[in-house]
C-alpha cells in the first residue's frame, strides 16, 4: 500500500500514537507513584472527596487542590514532551523514497524512535500509574469543574472566604444554571474580607480567547477601530494557540486500545480505528475551543467569524494591506463567498498603485490550518465510507469535494438542516415566549398608556405616564444626591459602560441605612420602597402576569456627563443589550447564561427628570444597530417590557447634566427574589413599621421572628449550603 507525500505525515503520526499506546500498555505500570513524580490526579481527587464526606476539611482541601494542580502539570508535561519529540526520528524517514510502504522497516524504526522519545520525556516527570487513561467519570468531573464545587464548601468550613468565593465563581462560570451556587456567591459578596477580586476564574487561562473576543466586540461597539484590530488579532492568535494545545493533548493522552469485537479484527483494522479516533479528536478541538464555559453549543464558524470582523476593523482603521491579507485568509474558508469577493475588489481598487499590498496573500497560520484540516477530513470521510467509522464534522465550511461521492447526498442533507437551524435566530425574534401578554388594565389612578406595542414597534412594550408627581420626583432626586455624596458603593466612579460618564447607584436597603444614620429622611427612604410597589402593581396588571411576581432587583441609578469628555462621542451610555440573555448581534442569537441575569422576566425604568442632554432610551433590533423606537425621559414616565430577546434596548450618550431613573426587574422565580429588599422590610418590621405585601390575594408579611437585633446588622457569616444534592 503506497502513500502519497501529502498524507504521509498524517498516517505516520497515527502509527506513532498506536505504537506509543502499546508501549504504555505493556510497561507493567504500578499504582504507586515514584518519589518526585506526578501521582495519578484521579486518585488524589477520590481521596479529597472521601475526606470531604468525612468532614475532614483540611485534608479535603489538600487533596482537592493537589488533584487540580497535578492535572494541570500533567497537561503541561504532555505539551512539553509533544514539542520536544515532534522531530524525533526525522533523520530516518528522510532517507526513504517519496513513494514508500507504511510498513517499511524504516517507517517502523522512525515510529519507534519517536515513541521512545515520548516515553522517556514523560517518564522523567510522570509516574507510571499517572500515565494510564482516567475514567470517563473523572473526565466529566473535571470537565464540569466539580472539584471547585467541593472546594467552595471546604474553604467555607475552614473560614477561608476569599478562597471559597474564588472556587464558587470558578464552578459557576461553567455551571450557570446551578441556582444554589448563584445564591452562595451572593452571600459571599456580603461577607467581610471578600473583595471583588476574590471572584476570580481559576480556569481562565484556557479561556483567554473569550476575554479577547469580548474586548474586541466592545471596541467595535464604541467605534474604536484601532483597538478593535488589536483585539481581533489577539483573539485569532489565541484561538489558534488554544486549538493547537487541544490537538497536542489528543496526541499525548493515553488511549485505551480498542477492544476486540465478536468478529475477528486484524491489527490493520484496529490500527485504523485508533488512528481515525485520534483524527476525530483533533477535529473536535474546533468545537471545544469555540464553546464558552457553561454553554451547550459552539459559536459556529468561530475563526471565519473573527476574520470577517478583523478585516472590517482593519479597513475602518485605515490598514488596507492588513484588510487584504485577512480577507484572503477568510476566503480560504469560503472561496466563492460573493460579499468577500466584492470586498476584496474594493480593497484592491482602493490600493491602486500599491502592487505589493494588492498581492498580499493570506496569513500563513490560516493557510496551514486549512491545509491540515482538509487532509484530516479526507481521511475521516474515507473511514466513514469504507470502514464504518462515525464522524461528525464540526465545520460548516468543509468543501463538498472532500466528501466521498457515496456520502455526498447524506452530507448535503445534514448541512442544509444545520443551516436552517442557524437561521432560526431571525425567526424567533418576532415571538415572545415569556408567557406575558401586554394590554391589561392600568390599576393606578392618573396613570395613562402613552405608547403600546404598536407605537413602540415591538412586542410586550409599554410607556406609561403619570406614575410620579413632580414633588415625588424631586424627593427621590434629592435622595440620590445625598446617597452619592456620602458614598453608595459606587463612590461616583466612572460608568461601567463608558469612560465619559459618572455612575451612582442606590438600593432600597442602602437608603434605609442612610435613614437610620440620620443622613436622609425616613419618609424619603420609604417613598423609594413604595414607588417600587406601585411599579410592580402596574407591571403585574398590564402584562397580565401568569404567576406570582417578585422583585428581582431595584436600583436608583444616576448617570452624569463628565465635563470636557463629551466632544466627538460616538459611544452609548448603555450599549444595546437584553436583560436575561447575552445578545450576539452578529449571529442574532441571545444566550440564556451569565453574566446575563437569566431569571429576570419583566423590566421597568421609571424616570425622574429631563434636565439633561441625550440619555434617550431606545429599543433596537437584534443586530444592535437598527433602532425600532425611542423614548424621551421625563418625570413620572415608566417604560416597561419583557426581559427577553424580543426587547433589545440601550441608552444614548448623556452629554450634559445628570440623568436619574429607578430601574426595576421582576421575576416569577421565588428563589431569585431580591433578598436585600426583604432585609430592608424586615428591619422596618423590627422598628414596628411592618410592611405587608399582597400576592394574588394572599397576604405575606415579610417580617420574620428570627431577627431581633434592631438596627444592628448581624456580622455573622451567612450559611453557605453544602448538601451533596446541591454540589
Amino acid at each position: 500500500m503506497a502513500l502519497h507525500s501529502n498524507t504521509s505525515s498524517v498516517y505516520v503520526a497515527l502509527l506513532f500514537i498506536l505504537n506509543y499506546v502499546f508501549i504504555i500498555a505493556g510497561s507493567g505500570l504500578s499504582l504507586e507513584s515514584s518519589s518526585g513524580l506526578l501521582a495519578p490526579y484521579d486518585e488524589l481527587y477520590y481521596r479529597g472527596v472521601r475526606a470531604y464526606f468525612r468532614e475532614d476539611w483540611e485534608r479535603a482541601a489538600e487533596f482537592l487542590e493537589k488533584s487540580i494542580s497535578t492535572r494541570d502539570k500533567l497537561l503541561r508535561t504532555r505539551r512539553k514532551c509533544h514539542d520536544e519529540c515532534l522531530r524525533a526520528g526525522d533523520g530516518k524517514i528522510s532517507k526513504l523514497d517519496t513513494d514508500f510502504s507504511l510498513w517499511d522497516l524504516g517507517i517502523l524504526d522512525w515510529i519507534q524512535v519517536r515513541a521512545e522519545c515520548v516515553r522517556f520525556c514523560m517518564g522523567r516527570s510522570v509516574s507510571p500509574a499517572a500515565l494510564l487513561p482516567v475514567s470517563s467519570d473523572i473526565e466529566y468531573e473535571f470537565g464540569t469543574r466539580n472539584p471547585y464545587n467541593y472546594l467552595q464548601v471546604t474553604y467555607y468550613k475552614l473560614d477561608k472566604m476569599a478562597k471559597a468565593a474564588s472556587a464558587a465563581h470558578t464552578f459557576f462560570v461553567a455551571n450557570p444554571s446551578h441556582l444554589e451556587m448563584r445564591n452562595n456567591i451572593e452571600k459571599y459578596r456580603r461577607m467581610l474580607g471578600v473583595k471583588e477580586e476574590s471572584f476570580l476564574d481559576r480556569e481562565r487561562e484556557q479561556e483567554q480567547h473569550w476575554e479577547m473576543y469580548d474586548a474586541a466586540i466592545l471596541a467595535e461597539s464604541s467605534s474604536d477601530w484601532v483597538k478593535a484590530v488589536q483585539k481581533w488579532k489577539e483573539c485569532v492568535n489565541e484561538t489558534l494557540k488554544q486549538t493547537d494545545e487541544c490537538r497536542a493533548q489528543c496526541v499525548m493522552a493515553s488511549r485505551v486500545i480498542p477492544e476486540e469485537p465478536d468478529t475477528v479484527q486484524g491489527v490493520y483494522e484496529r490500527a485504523a480505528e485508533l488512528s481515525l479516533s485520534l483524527l476525530s479528536c483533533k477535529q473536535m478541538c474546533v468545537t471545544l475551543v469555540s464553546t464558552r464555559p457553561g454553554r451547550v453549543s459552539a459559536l459556529e464558524d468561530f475563526l471565519p467569524f473573527q476574520l470577517e470582523h478583523l478585516h472590517v476593523a482593519q479597513f475602518k482603521a485605515g490598514d488596507l494591506k492588513g484588510a487584504v491579507e485577512t480577507l484572503r485568509s477568510q476566503l480560504l474558508f469560503y472561496p466563492t463567498d460573493p460579499d468577500s469577493l466584492s470586498n476584496l475588489e474594493l480593497y484592491t481598487q482602493t490600493l491602486e498603485g500599491d502592487t505589493e499590498a494588492q498581492e498580499t496573500g493570506p496569513m500563513q497560520e490560516i493557510a496551514k490550518y486549512i491545509n491540515r484540516a482538509l487532509q484530516e477530513k479526507r481521511l475521516l470521510y474515507f473511514g466513514m465510507a469504507n470502514l464504518d467509522f462515525k464522524f461528525s464534522d464540526p465545520d460548516l465550511w468543509t468543501p463538498e469535494d472532500v466528501v466521498p461521492e457515496s456520502l455526498q447526498e447524506t452530507w448535503r442533507a445534514e448541512k442544509e438542516k444545520l443551516h436552517e437551524k442557524l437561521k432560526q435566530g431571525e425567526k424567533v425574534e418576532e415571538v415572545d415566549e415569556s408567557g406575558f401578554y401586554a394590554g391589561g388594565p392600568v390599576p393606578v389612578v392618573g396613570v395613562t398608556v402613552t405608547m403600546d406595542d404598536q407605537g413602540l414597534n415591538g412586542t410586550n412594550r409599554v410607556v406609561l405616564d403619570g406614575v410620579l408627581s413632580q414633588s415625588e420626583c424631586d424627593r427621590v432626586m434629592q435622595l440620590a444626591t445625598v446617597a452619592a455624596s456620602v458614598g453608595d458603593g459606587y463612590r461616583g466612579r466612572r460608568s461601567p459602560h463608558t469612560p465619559h460618564e459618572k455612575f451612582e447607584g442606590l438600593t432600597v436597603l442602602r437608603a434605609l441605612k442612610l435613614a437610620q444614620d440620620g443622613l436622609v429622611n425616613q419618609s424619603d427612604a420609604r417613598l423609594l420602597h413604595e414607588i417600587g410597589e406601585t411599579v410592580k402593581a402596574l407591571m403585574d396588571s398590564y402584562f397580565r402576569s401568569h404567576s406570582i411576581l417578585y422583585f428581582a432587583y431595584t436600583h436608583l441609578v444616576c448617570r452624569s456627563a463628565i465635563p470636557g469628555h463629551q466632544e466627538g462621542r460616538l459611544d452609548l451610555s448603555h450599549p444595546v443589550h437584553v436583560d436575561n440573555c447575552i445578545l450576539e448581534p452578529e449571529t442574532r442569537q441571545c444566550w440564556r447564561e451569565p453574566p446575563a441575569f437569566t431569571h429576570r422576566d419583566l423590566s421597568a425604568v421609571l424616570y425622574l427628570n429631563d434636565d439633561f442632554e441625550g440619555g434617550d432610551f431606545f429599543f433596537a433590533d437584534r443586530d444592535a444597530k437598527t433602532v425600532t423606537a425611542r423614548v424621551k425621559p421625563k418625570c413620572g414616565r415608566l417604560v416597561g417590557f419583557t426581559s427577553g430577546p424580543v426587547n433589545p434596548h440601550g441608552v444614548t450618550a448623556v452629554t450634559a447634566g445628570r440623568r436619574c431613573a429607578l430601574a426595576l426587574w421582576f421575576t416569577t422565580k421565588k428563589h431569585h427574589r431580591d433578598m436585600e429588599r426583604e432585609e430592608a422590610e424586615e428591619l422596618w418590621a423590627v422598628d414596628g413599621k411592618s410592611v405587608v405585601k399582597e400576592e394574588k390575594g394572599d397576604s405575606e408579611k415579610t417580617a420574620r421572628s428570627g431577627r431581633s437585633q434592631g438596627n444592628k446588622r448581624s456580622k455573622e457569616r451567612e450559611r453557605v449550603t453544602g448538601r451533596r444534592d446541591e454540589l
